[in-house]
């Protein structure tokens, strides 16, 4: 059961990390937050962080219904154009690091592990740490990008990329070797 809570957040986070558009999002975003927010009712149905990430999540997913009909491109033109927009992408990042946090702490108190459980939790640590200070630091950058010189903003905008992108891909190989420490269920 619980491998399965971990396999519906991987996919979950896989939905949100990959943007395919054909007129519409082929992977949409709401539908990673469901799978999300399911994989967590799994793990640990129940438990307070665990609540809390379940309805950050279904929040997250009402928020991201715009990216079903928008792509990417489109959502960054029209931060850049309009406030509104800026906040809903400020605010995006910023629930969006809520959940995650909360998925941390579910991690860290109350998902049982089955071996090795102080090493894991010292690992979930560490990946946290790492992952919040880098999902905090791009998303407090991001708003001054738009303010400083064109070239600078560059190079800074594919830095911020280029390392959400490896946080990113770190956190699902730090979820899929967790759930790997787990048995798996027998029908």
């Amino acid at each position: 059961m619980k491998r399965l809570g971990f396999k519906y957040m991987i996919i979950g986070f896989l939905f949100i990390l990959l943007d395919i558009h054909i007129l519409i999002d082929v992977l949409p975003d709401p539908v990673g937050y469901i799978l999300i927010g399911s994989g967590i009712v799994k793990l640990a149905a129940g438990q307070p962080n665990a609540k809390k990430a379940e309805i950050t999540a279904y929040i997250m997913m009402v928020l991201s219904i715009p990216t079903f009909f928008l792509s990417g491109e489109v959502l960054q033109q029209m931060q850049s154009e309009s406030i509104s927009w800026q906040s809903y992408g400020f605010a995006d990042s910023i629930v969006h690091l809520i959940l995650v946090y909360f998925i941390f702490g579910m991690l860290l108190t109350e998902v049982e592990y089955v071996l090795h459980a102080e090493l894991l939790r010292g690992r979930v640590r560490k990946m946290m740490t790492i992952y919040m200070s880098i999902g905090l630091s791009t998303a407090f950058l991001q708003p001054f990008l738009l303010n400083i010189d064109a070239n600078i903003a560059l190079v800074l905008g594919i830095g911020i990329i280029v390392l959400s992108l490896i946080v990113q891909l770190a956190f699902l190989v730090h979820l899929r070797a967790l759930q790997k420490t787990f048995p798996p269920a027998t029908e």
